[in-house]
């Protein structure tokens, strides 16, 4: 005995190929908790990771300023000491007992830059490499991260100690510079998206090519030059050295400070190579004046000249000129292939104005105030950099530019030829030649027809009836055919059938006539003799070659395919033959 058992029900996943149609569909997607979460998670690692491992990077240094300061080593006073390096670190301006201080460091700001700067593409790598949708919550995260960590550690400092920073400062200063570097790492990881590289005109891209090309020469002809003061300059180094730090510890932390405040003695090179120069409190120094004042007794402060320069020393110049060349020979090689002079100058003086901004924005992070005391400002003059820059460099750059050299691999943009009609040239009357055709193919009729057992010809009729005629007779007989008829204009147009022209009456009689010299026989022995002695009897037959030649030129034309003669007429000629994958 059987039993039937009612079908168990089971549950069948979702799937967007099978919904589940027991619930309400709903057009669009829920929320998904763990994605949301996973985003924040990732987003939180990141921007806190790099403020940890920034202020890491510096815990070294501060324990070193504890350790050479001479004070009892504590791990307390190694964490205190790092709060105001991480500050500086982004650029904040410090309070050193009542005194200000903004010359700070731009060695630590750099490793700060580069910190943020990988931690920003780790995060945008794990959540998809979307610079669009990722770019913006990845920039937030990053600047609003150390923005709070600044406020709260620039209240976390006490009201006793030496160091002291402005919260609104801590704020601005550290969620620019984090905001900043996680944007240089988002543009490393993800590009630029093509529809911003789209909307961007053709000068910029090799107008920033040559901005960094320009910033690195400048960069390197200022730490050329600070290193030749250095050298220049070895003993007043090493005596201020020495009067700074007596020490072995002592000595460690000013080496410390000097290879801290490096980046700044390059754009200080920088800055006298242009022509403003530096200046420290009273003294300053450029490539054509030194003024006295009292000197600073730092060795990076102790390259600067005191005494007033030779003439030669304005060869120096020269180095800005290769500088401008360097930038124009980048901007015109970046558009090689490109022969608008008018782009590649637009392209050069934006480059020109990319690095002044450049050098007068690190000239302002380079100086700054210094305690309010006799050395105070150090200042790189600014305002005196951008002409400088604009006139030493963007002139040799636009004068580079101007003159367009061929570049080896360029391409060449090649124009589409244009194909010239060629009208035929009119070709000579062959109606003399196609008459000799028809008087030679009625006497090719003729010699068949006096062949013996030779029925085949219709227009044979009679032998001895065509023999007994006259030569007229016999002539208009074969070119009639088979009824007889005299040789008119239609019988010679049909002996002549293959041109399609008719032969006139009056050439026909002129043939006939000349068969008609003696007798029909008579005529026909001319007929088959060879070529005669009269170099006139030689024209008909060359006119007769010239025709046959021409006939069999115009057959093979009408046979063989026109050739397209442009680039239009052989898409149409694909498109018809039904060639679609060409």
């Amino acid at each position: 005995m059987s039993r039937t058992h009612p079908p168990r029900s089971r549950s069948v996943p979702a799937t967007p190929d099978a919904p589940d149609l027991g619930e309400p569909q709903s057009d669009a997607p829920g929320p998904d908790p763990g994605d949301g979460l996973d985003r924040l998670r990732i987003l939180l690692a990141s921007a806190m990771g790099t403020v940890l491992v920034s202020y890491g990077v510096l815990l070294p240094a501060a324990a070193l300023v504890v350790l050479t300061a001479g004070s009892g080593m504590s791990v307390d006073g190694v964490f205190a000491t790092a709060i105001p390096l991480w500050l500086a670190a982004h650029q904040i301006p410090l309070t050193v007992v009542g005194a200000p201080l903004s010359v700070l460091p731009l060695l630590p700001t750099l490793v700060l830059v580069l910190v943020v700067a990988a931690g920003a593409r780790w995060s945008v790598r794990r959540l998809g490499g979307r610079i669009r949708t990722d770019g913006g919550a990845v920039l937030a995260a990053q600047a609003g991260a150390h923005a709070a960590v600044a406020v709260l550690a620039s209240a976390l400092l006490p009201a006793a100690a030496p160091v002291s920073v402005a919260p609104w400062a801590a704020m601005v200063g550290a969620g620019v510079v984090a905001a900043l570097a996680a944007g240089l790492g988002l543009l490393r990881q993800c590009g630029v998206p093509a529809e911003w590289r789209a909307r961007l005109p053709r000068w910029a891209p090799p107008a920033l090519r040559g901005a960094a090309a320009g910033l690195l020469a400048l960069v390197a002809a200022g730490a050329a030059v600070l290193a030749v003061g250095a050298v220049l300059r070895a003993g007043e180094v090493e005596a201020s050295f020495a009067a700074l730090a007596p020490g072995f510890g002592s000595s460690l932390g000013v080496f410390v400070l000097a290879v801290a405040y490096l980046p700044n003695a390059v754009v200080a090179g920088a800055s006298w190579l242009l022509g403003p120069g530096v200046s420290v409190g009273a003294a300053a120094a450029s490539p054509f004046t030194v003024a006295g004042g009292p000197r600073m007794p730092f060795p990076l402060l102790a390259a600067m000249p005191e005494t007033p320069p030779p003439a030669w020393v304005l060869v120096v110049l020269l180095v800005p000129l290769a500088v401008g060349a360097v930038v124009g020979a980048a901007c015109r090689r970046a558009l090689a292939d490109v022969p608008d002079v008018k782009l590649r100058l637009r392209a050069t003086a934006a480059a020109a104005v990319l690095v002044a901004l450049g050098v007068v924005v690190a000239a302002l992070l380079a100086g700054g105030r210094l305690a309010a005391g006799q050395f105070d400002p150090v200042r790189l003059r600014p305002e005196l950099l951008l002409p400088a820059v604009l006139l030493w460099v963007g002139g040799p750059a636009l004068l580079v530019a101007t003159f367009q050299r061929s570049v080896p691999g360029a391409v060449a943009l090649v124009e589409e030829p244009e194909f010239e009609e060629i009208e035929d040239e009119p070709e000579p009357s062959d109606e003399p030649a196609r008459n000799l055709i028809a008087v030679e193919e009625r006497r090719n009729d003729r010699e068949v027809a006096d062949e013996p057992g030779d029925d085949s010809d219709d227009g044979s009729g009679d032998e001895s009836e065509a023999d007994e005629s006259g030569g007229v007779s016999a002539a208009g007989s074969d070119a009639g055919g088979s009824d007889g008829e005299p040789a008119d204009e239609s019988d010679a147009g049909g002996s002549d059938g293959s041109d399609g022209e008719p032969v006139t009456g009056s050439d026909a009689g002129e043939s006939d006539g000349d068969s008609d010299g003696g007798s029909g026989a008579g005529g026909s022995d001319a007929g088959e003799s060879g070529t005669s002695d009269d170099p006139a009897d030689d024209e008909p037959a060359r006119n007769l070659t010239a025709v046959r030649g021409r006939r069999e030129d115009r057959e093979v034309t009408a046979e063989a395919p026109r050739k397209p003669q442009t680039v239009a007429e052989l898409v149409a000629q694909r498109q018809a033959d039904g060639d679609a994958d060409w």
